[in-house]
């Protein structure tokens, strides 16, 4: 069949318009992300994904509906694309008290405005009409997304570096396992009513010297973990204040690319970057040589481009369906992916540095304290109040997943080093609900009361203070290490608000002895 001008002109026209209205929600995504983003990889798949949808199912109307000119097939395929992105926008962030009906009906609803589209728009004026409007709604986001690429220019995080060679006295296989938001049993004794010496004592039993005053000096994951890597405070001072560093340079940090990672390589440590659970911050990095991924599903990253659609409530409500299942469609992230890949973490040349970030016990609340699973709804902000009981349970499970995995280590590799830290400890006081300037000081004690646990060589557990702050953890490793003398911080605390706070871009720095 021949195309004419007219025609073609229609079809180029409505093939641009449905691009931008199926990916849309895609620009507004990374629009809205683009300075956490370390790369747009994931973004651009779900882009090519789409797309092909999108094509498949115009060509499949065409084929069903013969005499209908194919730029009205792919308008109509767009607009149903368009509406069924837009449920995201409906129902907002929080999606947990959706009508049970809403995700299920919502295709329904999309479906029928594309048929809608495909009926009233037969003028081939229509296409053009879609295409503007398509690029009106799109330009805001595409601005943004131009004006950021064209003013980035290539970081050089500090620990790029090349650090010189230093010769270790003693180079045992160095363990750091994370475990996201686990509290200092103090802050479990008096703000959850929870005995947690058991799990202690065990932990002294295995060996590991447990401080119990330890603190953090970031509440948030990113600076913590940064900072801790980096062997410093990643703030920095400007003409307007306290700020912390730029989100993409701590993000590199956070992926191999630190002070600490590069000081051991310059002593023949390889390193080794454990990818477990939902949290997209603590994923290797795309080129990250010895990545071993654990537990496989949708992430956070994931999780958020499809929150746009009703899917991510149709997989929690099938998940509420498995009352007991031990998976979901989410990579919720427990301790024993990583005892589930001990095997492959010891088939590294020794010796080896393990960076193994878990998101347990930090919500989203997945686990009953047995470890089978608990449907939950993937929001990673969801300290509400009443969930303290289940943050227990929850914790109870990543006691005994922890427990087994340590013995695992100490079994197999009786010289480890091994640190079990948390990045911070709990929000149950709604922290990030309020102005950084308000925090109480049971505020600061709830979020900066951290998990510590060492295991070290005998040479250097004296210096294993027990008010020990993070930023310490690995200027003592390097001491243990090299024999040279460990020399700490002066502690400092601060708070740096999350990027959909008014305050996000500043950093705010509390007394020392207001964080207990």
């Amino acid at each position: 069949m021949r195309i004419g001008g007219h025609d073609a002109r229609s079809l180029i026209q409505a093939t641009m318009a449905t691009i931008v209205l199926s990916t849309m929600v895609l620009f507004d995504f990374y629009a809205a992300n683009m300075h956490e983003l370390a790369d747009a990889t994931l973004v651009f798949r779900y882009a090519w994904f789409i797309l092909a949808g999108v094509a498949v199912s115009a060509i499949c109307l065409k084929l069903a509906l013969p005499r209908f000119p194919l730029w009205r097939c792919l308008l109509a395929v767009g607009v149903t694309a368009f509406v069924l992105c837009t449920y995201g926008a409906i129902v907002g962030r929080r999606h947990q008290d959706v009508a049970i009906w809403l995700p299920s009906i919502w295709p329904v609803i999309a479906i029928a405005a594309g048929a809608l589209a495909l009926i009233f728009l037969r003028q081939s004026v229509a296409a053009s009409i879609a295409l503007i409007l398509a690029l009106a709604f799109a330009s805001p986001s595409l601005v943004r997304i131009a004006a950021f690429l064209a003013s980035r220019h290539e970081s050089q995080a500090a620990a790029g570096n090349l650090e010189r060679s230093i010769r270790a006295r003693v180079a045992p296989n160095i363990y750091w396992i994370v475990l996201d938001g686990y509290p200092r049993q103090d802050v479990l004794r008096e703000t959850f009513g929870f005995d947690n010496s058991g799990f202690v004592r065990q932990l002294s039993a295995l060996d590991f010297v447990v401080l119990g005053n330890s603190r953090a000096n970031f509440p948030a994951t990113v600076n913590s973990i940064s900072s801790t890597l980096n062997m410093d405070y990643t703030v920095q001072r400007d003409s307007e204040g306290l700020r912390p560093l730029d989100l993409l340079d701590m993000q590199l940090i956070v992926k191999g690319q630190s002070r600490t990672v590069s000081k051991l390589k310059a002593m023949g440590y390889t390193y080794v970057h454990f990818e477990n659970g939902y949290d997209y911050l603590t994923a290797c990095h795309p080129r990250e040589p010895r990545c071993i991924r654990g537990n496989w599903g949708l992430d956070e990253l994931d999780s958020a481009i499809l929150s746009n659609t009703p899917l991510i409530d149709l997989l929690v409500s099938w998940d509420a369906l498995k009352p007991g299942a031990r998976s979901a469609a989410f990579a919720w992230g427990g301790v024993a992916d990583v005892t589930a890949k001990l095997s492959d973490i010891r088939d590294t040349a020794a010796p080896y540095f393990l960076y193994a970030h878990v998101l347990a016990p930090h919500p989203p609340i997945r686990f009953h304290a047995d470890c089978s699973f608990r449907p939950a709804e993937p929001d990673l902000q969801g300290w509400s109040p009443t969930a303290r009981p289940a943050f227990i349970d929850q914790l109870v499970c990543t006691n005994t997943q922890t427990l087994a995995l340590l013995r695992a280590i100490t079994t197999s590799d009786p010289p480890a080093l091994i640190i079990l830290q948390s990045d911070h400890g709990t929000a149950f006081n709604g922290q990030f609900d309020k102005p950084p300037t308000t925090w109480t000081d049971d505020d600061l004690h709830e979020r900066f009361g951290n998990l510590n646990a060492l295991r070290l060589p005998a040479s250097c557990r004296a210096d294993a203070a027990d008010d020990l702050t993070l930023v310490d953890t690995f200027p003592l490793v390097l001491s243990c290490l090299t024999g040279e003398p460990f020399r700490p911080h002066t502690p400092r605390f601060f708070v740096t608000p999350y990027d959909d706070r008014q305050e996000f871009g500043q950093a705010f720095e509390y007394p020392a002895e207001r964080v207990r």
